[in-house]
């Protein structure tokens, strides 16, 4: 079968290669992986400074979706034919993670979904939404199951609440669209006009380009005439921490996914007092959260936004185009060799 590796870091690193199809193991199953989408954090893999440490070669991509077409003995609740999507963290399935449950993540310290077959434990794959295609189901297993932890498993938005979402990439559009099905007020930021009326056409109910407003913390608090968000999904860390502080209501939930403004957390300790607020490290989530949300999904028939598609041999390409941030929307590969 055909698989792209990463055999040293950098992103003219990728080649494609002929390699063993597997064969599923008792209580395994055998997947053929139709489409896979990008992460910034495979471009930051590509490029060794994610995890300079890794050994290589590797089958980069967390994300991907496809068909099951063999199965182990002892597989009990899978099918041939089934649709599944492979997990992020194939050892979590619920609760904290306060042993080894992320100490595999696929496309890092597990081959990734780049190949036109993977191996997989029952257990760490998840038959997603009906209504979903291969492409987009693709999209779920990182940026998805990120969103809907930050908004439900940890802050738990209900309809009625406000949510301030920082910028448009992938995780952001996620928590756009849940928010919005779970009938929340969504205010989303961003330095580009054009993106925010493409969020508006997605529901969101105020925008704020932030290099026009730099306050754009004290105007979400003015939005909800001063009580404060509920819950501000944080991707900037060092730069945005301060405004963040200023729109949340006291008690609020700041969920962090990302640090593209500062990795240094350095906040007064002061602020965090006087708002009471909640400031949690989001790293993905467990099994028992995918499923929920893929409930959720399937309930609301929602579509993951998608920018563009690339064939299985320019996925190079994909994830360098990752990596220049230019797009709105997910980035997929066609794993149809």
């Amino acid at each position: 079968m055909k698989a792209i590796q990463l055999s040293k870091f950098g992103l003219d690193e990728f080649k494609i290669v002929e390699v063993e199809k597997p064969v599923p193991g008792p209580g395994q199953v055998l997947v053929e992986i139709k489409a896979a989408s990008i992460n910034f954090r495979d471009y930051l893999i590509a490029r060794g400074v994610f995890a300079p440490a890794s050994d290589l070669p590797i089958i980069p991509l967390s994300d991907g979706a496809g068909k099951i077409v063999d199965i182990g003995q002892g597989v009990t609740e899978l099918q041939i034919g089934d649709r599944v999507t492979p997990l992020f963290f194939p050892k979590w399935m619920s609760g904290d993670a306060l042993g080894d449950e992320r100490s595999v993540s696929s496309g890092l310290e597990a081959d990734g979904v780049l190949r036109q077959y993977g191996v997989y434990d029952e257990r760490a794959v998840v038959k997603f939404a009906e209504h979903l295609s291969y492409e987009e189901a693709a999209c779920f297993p990182c940026a998805g199951l990120t969103a809907w932890t930050s908004l439900v498993t940890v802050s738990h938005i209900t309809r009625g609440e406000c949510v301030l979402v920082l910028g448009t990439g992938g995780v952001a559009l996620f928590t756009l669209q849940f928010a919005k099905a779970l009938g929340a007020k969504v205010i989303i930021t961003s330095s580009n006009d054009e993106r925010l009326e493409r969020a508006k056409d997605l529901g969101a109910d105020y925008t704020i380009n932030y290099l026009n407003e730099p306050e754009w913390g004290a105007i979400a608090k003015d939005i909800t005439n001063g009580r404060g968000v509920d819950m501000v999904l944080e991707v900037g860390g060092t730069g945005t921490l301060p405004q963040s502080f200023k729109a949340i209501r006291r008690g609020g939930h700041i969920p962090i996914i990302g640090n593209l403004s500062g990795a240094k957390m350095d906040i007064e300790v002061y602020q965090l007092i006087l708002t009471n607020a909640h400031l949690h490290g989001i790293g993905v989530g467990h099994r028992e959260g995918f499923e929920q949300m893929m409930r959720f999904v399937g309930n609301h028939e929602l579509h993951p936004v998608i920018a563009k598609e690339y064939p299985f041999e320019e996925a190079s390409s994909a994830i360098y185009d990752a990596g220049e941030g230019g797009h709105f929307g997910k980035l997929i590969v066609n794993i149809k060799t």
